[in-house]
């Protein structure tokens, strides 16, 4: 049987070890295309749930800069404000559309290293209230699919619930500006 507690401890041990670029571990120099997707490559391994996953491709970083995601890019080279929205744009593809994360990267009022800097911050608290929202889970049998089911639609409306405030968020933002 699978023990949840050593599990559900392995499980936020490997999220404190999931991988974020530092706005100062950016290279003080516009990059190519290729040194982006190798740069964020090399960085963000461990964010991949596989191996064979990819962190960003040639083809996504052109489709953000034609969908507008991301500022315009001058001449071939990315600026660390480019790889910085780039960042920003990885994580909310996680769980919004590509219409709501234009809403929030595709502006040039946006002062992307603040706000990807006060984002590390909150992240790291957030990760300790999950940690302790799980405790009460501890005593789960894995190896029960009828424990398990509930165990993950339970995790699945928290995501739920968080996209959607996300959602509510940008929705009132638009209908502001209106």
């Amino acid at each position: 049987t699978i023990d949840m507690n050593d599990l559900l401890n392995s499980i936020l041990k490997s999220l404190s070890n999931i991988d974020y670029i530092r706005p100062e571990e950016i290279p003080n120099i516009d990059l190519y295309m290729d040194q982006v997707t190798t740069f964020m490559e090399e960085h963000l391994q461990a964010s991949k749930r596989y191996p064979e996953d990819k962190i960003l491709t040639k083809t996504m970083i052109n489709n953000y800069s034609k969908e507008k995601l991301l500022l315009p890019v001058k001449g071939k080279k990315y600026t660390r404000q480019h790889i910085i929205q780039m960042l920003c744009i990885y994580q909310l593809k996680q769980m919004l559309s590509l219409a709501d994360v234009k809403a929030l990267t595709g502006r040039e009022d946006v002062d992307f290293e603040a706000c990807f800097n006060r984002f590390l911050t909150h992240k790291d608290r957030l990760r300790a209230i999950i940690s302790s929202e799980l405790a009460p889970y501890l005593d789960t049998d894995l190896s029960d699919p009828n424990e398990v089911l509930p165990f993950c639609l339970t995790l699945s409306a928290a995501a739920t619930y968080m996209q959607r405030l996300c959602q509510q968020i940008i929705d009132a933002r638009a209908a502001e500006s209106e």
